[in-house]
């Protein structure tokens, strides 16, 4: 019986207080007339609960720099100012806003709104300097969250066939092979990260209940087999001898992408038959020129880019991910591979921005530990929200609210843009507006005036 996906979320409060954006100081002349409380609407000024005819000290975790409260204080008792320590937050991609928000989003699964009384640039590095296209939102028929229409966030894995044949009793002739369909495009990978096993529990039952697969190395299905199906496992093996350590039901394994690629797939596809085999590959110059071998003979290509949103050679996932699509696609040996992204996710608009630029799927990497309340600082020690005693329920529901909070924007995307089905996506630039081609187009034909010296 068809059965609609949903994703089951709980509010799950940060187990340490989060860092504001702003700071709001009250001076020692504040007469506490209550008036910047009945001012606030966002509730950081109150009362003090222990005397009420003091007011309490501001709550900046509240602030929304309307300024409001400053402006009605009568005794310009109050001010307001950025707060250091959210500057400090994260490094490159990783902005103090992003991260932030993606606290919120693993605490309430909502969807963040943004924007109001930005200043800053429009455009940055890497997908940042992408916009999709919203051309339909002005439809009446425009689903998103609402559920008036059904859009599928869902992807295929695997090998597909470029076309069928019958023989003349209609009888299929075209040989099949697994494809693996999940309901979302993102899995949750652990293959590069170092985690506590309570971690490590979490994230495989967020996997679990959002029913995508869990990447992970070889060494570790013990400490997960018993929270999941082995079939929603994907082992990443360092050498062929790592099969046997890996359960009969696995459906997708990966291998490392060393100079004897092509014997190492092979000899898993011999030992297991119908097992889907996956590469996994540094992005860089070298791999374009293997691509079109790869396509032929592996089912999955795992191409994996830094936290920074960058490859080997300094290239963006954005650039380097088109580049490859559409030499595949040239060769027309696109459909032969499902592409698969990581690295460098750090909003929910890079899901759909890395299908678009050629992916089928990504996985979710240093995302998973930001949402437990991680600083993604550039050096990882004394971690301010310790993440690493996290317990694993916490876990568990923390990923589960970000990935629904990122599905929900996904959906709205897809909506504004009129896509019912998510892989229809795939590789649809004309979706998108790029910065150097909207540059070009608004700037090319001007002709600069006379240099004065």
């Amino acid at each position: 019986m068809y059965e609609r996906y949903h994703i089951g979320t709980v509010v799950t409060v940060g187990r340490h207080r989060p860092v504001p954006k702003f700071i709001v100081r009250r001076e020692g002349n504040c007469i506490n007339c209550g008036k910047c409380e009945r001012m606030c609407v966002y509730q950081a000024h109150r009362r003090d609960p222990v005397d009420p005819r003091k007011m309490a000290e501001p709550d900046s975790t509240l602030c929304k720099n309307c300024f409001r409260c400053v402006v009605e204080c009568p005794q310009r008792a109050l001010s307001i100012r950025v707060n250091d320590d959210f500057k400090a937050l994260g490094n490159g991609v990783w902005t103090p806003v992003r991260i932030t928000t993606m606290w919120g989003e693993a605490e309430n699964a909502k969807i963040p709104v943004l924007g109001a009384g930005y200043r800053g640039l429009f455009s940055g590095p890497g997908f940042d300097a992408m916009w999709t296209d919203m051309s339909e939102i002005v439809r009446p028929t425009r689903d998103g969250i609402h559920g008036r229409e059904f859009i599928s966030t869902g992807v295929d894995i695997g090998r597909k066939p470029s076309l069928l044949r019958f023989d003349d009793d209609m009888r299929l002739l075209t040989e099949m092979g697994t494809i693996i369909d999940l309901p979302v495009p993102f899995m949750l990978d652990l293959s590069r990260l170092v985690v506590s096993e309570n971690i490590m529990k979490g994230i495989a039952g967020a996997a679990k209940e959002l029913g995508t697969l869990l990447v992970l190395p070889v060494g570790s299905i013990e400490k997960v087999s018993a929270l999941m199906a082995d079939d929603m496992l994907v082992p990443v093996l360092s050498k062929v001898d790592d099969l046997e350590r890996v359960p009969k039901g696995v459906r997708l394994v990966e291998i490392e992408g060393g100079p004897d690629w092509k014997r190492d797939v092979n000899e898993l596809k011999r030992s297991r038959p119908g097992m889907l085999v996956g590469v996994r590959m540094t992005s860089s110059p070298d791999l374009l020129t293997v691509a079109n071998d790869m396509a032929r003979e592996a089912d999955v290509l795992h191409v994996l880019f830094a936290e920074t949103g960058m490859g080997a050679d300094g290239q963006y996932a954005r650039d380097a991910s088109r580049k490859l699509h559409r030499q595949l696609v040239a060769a027309g040996l696109r459909d032969q591979m499902t592409i698969v992204s990581s690295g460098g996710l750090a909003a929910a608009e890079m899901v759909p921005k890395s299908i678009i630029c050629g992916a089928d799927a990504v996985t979710l990497e240093g995302a998973l530990k930001v949402a437990l309340g991680c600083h993604a600082c550039v050096e990882c020690k004394d971690c301010p929200a310790d993440v690493e005693n996290a317990p694993e329920e916490f876990v568990r529901q923390r990923v589960i609210n970000m990935c629904s909070a990122w599905r929900d924007q996904m959906l709205e995307m897809l909506g504004a843009m009129g896509i019912r089905d998510l892989r229809r996506l795939r590789g649809e630039t004309g979706r998108a507006i790029f910065q150097e081609d909207a540059h070009r187009d608004a700037f090319s034909g001007i002709e600069g005036g006379e240099k004065v010296e």
